[in-house]
């Protein structure tokens, strides 16, 4: 009978003991499953593009005004269109938010972005942000105004990614972008977003992924990341979401796994 109880007792340890080493095998798979991999390459891609973008709109503000770096050139200088933007950082300087930028972000205008049909082109010359290479061309289109008369635009990626460890990450994006904040001011550092859509890429393990914004994204260009917003994410047919959060700024997204559980993205360079 002590035998019987013993095994007994020994079985119910056992099960609690492997229950327990699952659930942390679980844990620890997830941390490094094609989905975390995934959902850390779609944050990292939309923060390295959505830089390229602030540094476009803070060239054509200033046209690099009160700064060494970066140069910026406009040709043809009469103010005429179409007209292309060179902006150079040179070998690098560091800029806002402490980045290292480095190489040519070369724009291309058809007309004033104001004006309805207007597109601008963006391509790349060796360029680095914290030593991760982009590449590729990101245009954006100005479709006019929504039914609610509220300025909306197209924006189109087509890049890629080199990680200075030579991991590569593709990214492209078809997103739809409403401006609800800062049309009737001539500064853009007022402007809110709401973006909607979807983009799919290869994650750095050569993983193939899809997104669609489930509730639309908020960028404003105060806050370097995305503020709110929610989308979902599908690799290897399993799905997470990502929460941008609730409006505050910071560098945070909420990912939520296949089971319910949460992790927590810090959008940074993780090769640092």
């Amino acid at each position: 009978m002590k035998q019987i109880k013993w095994f007994a007792v020994f079985a119910l340890a056992l099960g609690v003991f492997l229950t327990a080493c699952n659930k942390e095998d679980l844990t620890l798979g997830f941390e490094d499953s094609e989905q975390m991999v995934a959902s850390t390459d779609q944050t990292t891609s939309e923060d390295l593009y959505a830089d390229v973008e602030d540094q476009v709109d803070l060239a054509i503000e200033t046209r690099g005004a009160g700064q060494d770096c970066p140069e910026v050139t406009v040709e043809p200088a009469d103010g005429s269109y179409p007209r292309t933007i060179t902006i150079d950082f040179g070998d690098g300087c560091e800029g806002p938010n402490g980045r290292i930028r480095k190489g040519q972000i070369v724009v291309t205008v058809s007309d004033t972005m104001s004006n309805e049909g207007a597109t601008r082109t963006t391509t790349f010359v060796d360029f680095f942000i914290d030593d991760a290479q982009i590449e590729g061309t990101k245009t954006l289109t100005n479709l006019g105004p929504d039914a609610d008369g509220n300025v909306t635009f197209q924006r189109t990626v087509d890049g890629q990614i080199t990680f200075p460890n030579g991991d590569v990450a593709t990214w492209q994006a078809d997103h739809f972008i409403t401006q609800i904040e800062g049309a009737d001011t001539p500064t853009c550092f007022d402007n809110v977003f709401a973006i909607t859509g979807g983009s799919s890429g290869v994650n750095r393990h050569g993983k193939a992924y899809s997104t669609e914004i489930l509730e639309p994204v908020i960028r404003k260009k105060t806050c370097p990341w995305r503020v709110a917003g929610v989308l979902s994410l599908t690799v290897e047919d399993k799905t997470v979401t990502i929460d941008y959060g609730d409006g505050s700024c910071d560098r945070k997204a909420i990912l939520t796994a296949p089971d319910g559980t949460q992790h927590v993205i810090l959008i940074k360079k993780w090769w640092k």
